[in-house]
């Protein structure tokens, strides 16, 4: 019987150590590689380079830097574009260790759209306060600020909430909240996940092949404990099944990160207006340049809907 309970006491430190070592992982700010795909960058052309250099240098003489406080008191910053005659305001949520500047590419197309640009740091990222990450959970905070800011700054403001991979996580959290304002007119999510425990449990099996331990439940009871929040906090799904908004859902099929059945099971569970855009062959956080004319195109007709 003494053997018996000294095994358990071994597997339980065992199972906390673990446990503690992915939450650092996954959670604080350090050297991350968990969310990190993996492969070599592709050798991009002389011209696209051209472009994104232009891109560049459009950006940093357009741009202002602007911040807020969120509700849990972190300074946030973000990046804002003003387009002239606009009263339509995009957000834009980037990924997982990105940075609102990082989102160029984005922010150009939504502003020759002809929309008024706000590119945040979440929470942790660029030069918003923090030190800890959330997959869309505490970042949902930031989102509701900097909706506040908007309404605070400009008169007659319809907003567009629009944030790809952990941002998209992000934007659709709040989409059920009490604080979210009517003129929060639509959210466009490109490449979200359901919840964490799904998410996450598909990700530790791939990397680690560590099916036979309850590695997810140990490490969701050590960040309650350490950070005051769980996996079962992290429920998109949930979320979007009480959601206020109407939510476009945008998935690649070939998505390596994220399985792109989640974007079915995302948009079946919505109780919003909904609509779906699987694009072939299009992999994590790049789906759109399998077809842009199809991406964006279906952008505008989602958003035209409703301002």
């Amino acid at each position: 019987m003494q053997i018996i309970l000294y095994i358990i006491f071994f597997i339980i430190i065992i199972l906390i150590i673990i446990s503690n070592y992915f939450v650092n992982k996954i959670f604080i700010k350090t050297n991350k590689k968990l969310f990190e795909k993996d492969g070599n960058k592709k050798e991009e052309s002389k011209e696209k380079r051209l472009l994104k250099e232009k891109r560049k240098i459009w950006f940093e003489t357009s741009q202002k830097d602007v911040y807020t406080i969120s509700k849990d008191n972190k300074k946030l910053h973000a990046h804002f574009i003003k387009n002239n005659d606009s009263n339509i305001y995009i957000i834009i949520a980037h990924p997982y260790e990105g940075r609102g500047s990082y989102m160029k590419y984005f922010i150009k197309q939504f502003y020759d759209i002809g929309f008024n640009v706000l590119a945040i740091d979440l929470r942790t990222h660029g030069e918003s306060e923090g030190k800890i990450y959330s997959l869309g959970y505490l970042e949902r905070l930031d989102i509701l600020a900097w909706i506040k800011y908007i309404n605070d700054n400009y008169n007659n403001a319809q907003i567009i909430l629009y944030g790809i991979s952990m941002g998209a996580n992000s934007v659709m959290m709040c989409c059920n909240e009490n604080e979210i304002s009517s003129n929060v007119k639509a959210i466009i999510e490109d490449a979200g996940f359901t919840n964490a425990y799904e998410q996450l449990k598909r990700r530790l099996d791939i990397a680690y092949k560590i099916y036979f331990l309850p590695i997810l439940e140990f490490t969701s009871l050590i960040t309650k404990i350490r950070l005051g929040f769980s996996f079962k906090d992290i429920d998109v799904q949930k979320r979007v099944s009480e959601s206020k908004v109407p939510i476009l859902f945008i998935h690649g099929d070939k998505d390596e990160l994220v399985n792109f059945n989640m974007a079915n099971k995302l948009y079946e569970s919505c109780s919003s207006y909904k609509q779906k855009l699987i694009i072939k062959d299009g992999k994590h956080i790049s789906a759109v340049f399998n077809n842009e004319n199809l991406y964006w195109n279906t952008i505008k007709d989602f958003i035209n809907k409703f301002v």
